[in-house]
């Protein structure tokens, strides 16, 4: 993936393109290296930018986002490792998701406060793992997001057997 770097950017911090008059003393060098027909490259937010209101959407955006043409594919070791951890994850949820189906089936007593706490936390727990593989080119953050999806299983789990 292509980055500008600080010598591509003049005094300002904007960036800096040719100029088409200046472009005939020098074709030779630049008919290659055209950059005002490149696209613009995806940059951290400046500090600039961190203090207006939309600070929350781009550091979302920053970190998640769907891969362009130009990154590279992620490694099959990788993908192969989070989505056996999201089959686990997906198998183990069907303990308290079974637990509470058969608890609504035969009409048996389960406290008031037990349906929206297991419902919450098994949605917070897939959008966890769908998150972490919206993530899956960022270093540790699909890491850290699986490992809170089984934080909340585990949590499910033992609610549903102490509860239930």
């Amino acid at each position: 993936m292509r980055t500008e770097s600080d010598s591509e950017r003049d005094g300002e911090g904007t960036l800096a393109t040719a100029d088409p008059a200046d472009a005939s003393s020098n074709a030779a060098t630049t008919a290659g290296n055209d950059h005002s027909a490149m696209p613009a490259a995806r940059t951290a937010p400046d500090e600039d930018s961190a203090r207006t209101p939309g600070r929350l959407r781009s550091a979302v955006s920053a970190r998640f986002r769907l891969p362009a043409e130009d990154d590279p594919a992620p490694r099959t070791k990788r993908l192969v490792g989070l989505s056996l951890w999201a089959a686990v994850l997906a198998f183990l949820g069907l303990i308290p998701g079974g637990r509470f189906g058969v608890t609504l089936a035969l009409g048996l007593a389960a406290p008031a406060w037990y349906a929206p706490v297991t419902l919450a936390l098994g949605v917070l727990g897939i959008l966890a793992m769908v998150a972490g593989f919206a993530a899956i080119h960022r270093d540790r953050l699909p890491t850290y997001l699986f490992s809170l999806a089984t934080f909340l299983l585990f949590t499910n789990i033992i609610l549903a057997y102490t509860a239930l």
